[in-house]
């Protein structure tokens, strides 16, 4: 069928072997896939004279690291846990119960870098403004967003890690709004 329009099946056939062998431009003419200026899609070149373009073969633009985000969320986070996706806003809104009977409602995001996680209820960053509860001590900074790390600054590098250290982040938060020092840092000893 090379220089013929293709059958879906085949069209399917050629992209997924060609994402499987990672070759978006295959060498062999009868594994291409073109496109005419009026739209035709085609299996191999085009014969004649009509300008065709190529297509590339690779996966569309899928985000891996989403994908697996996904995954990790469905299999492993809360039942409940929801993924927002508004313009300004993306990332997993999960709600936990810590074993001294808290309920934190956290927002983990991915910034560009790393994942971090904010608090969204209770609203304790308002203890932090106010002094009550220190930043250093609570490991929360004023704008609610959760200290995760002491290398990296506040995140982490995975999704996975970012909602467990929360999870334990929300016992220990636990502890500091019960009066004592945070368990889980050396300079709570």
């Amino acid at each position: 069928m090379t220089g013929k329009p293709g059958d879906l099946n085949e069209l399917r056939d050629i992209i997924r072997q060609a994402q499987l062998e990672n070759t978006p431009y295959p060498d062999d003419p009868a594994r291409r896939i073109t496109v005419g200026k009026d739209g035709t899609i085609y299996r191999g070149d085009q014969a004649g004279d009509e300008p065709v373009s190529r297509v590339h073969h690779g996966t569309f633009a899928a985000d891996r690291r989403l994908a697996a985000d996904l995954w990790f969320a469905r299999a492993k986070m809360p039942e409940g846990t929801v993924y927002v996706d508004e313009p300004d806003v993306r990332g997993w809104a999960y709600s936990i119960t810590t074993e001294l009977n808290e309920r934190y409602t956290l927002f983990a995001f991915f910034d560009g870098r790393e994942y971090r996680v904010k608090l969204v209820d209770p609203p304790l960053e308002q203890l932090v403004r106010e002094n009550v509860i220190g930043a250093h001590d609570g490991h929360l900074y004023p704008d609610g967003t959760i200290c995760l790390s002491g290398t990296r600054g506040v995140g982490q590098p995975s999704l996975e890690e970012a909602y467990a250290k929360s999870v334990l982040w929300a016992l220990g938060m636990g502890f500091v709004r019960n009066g004592y020092a945070f368990p889980f840092a050396v300079e709570g000893r």
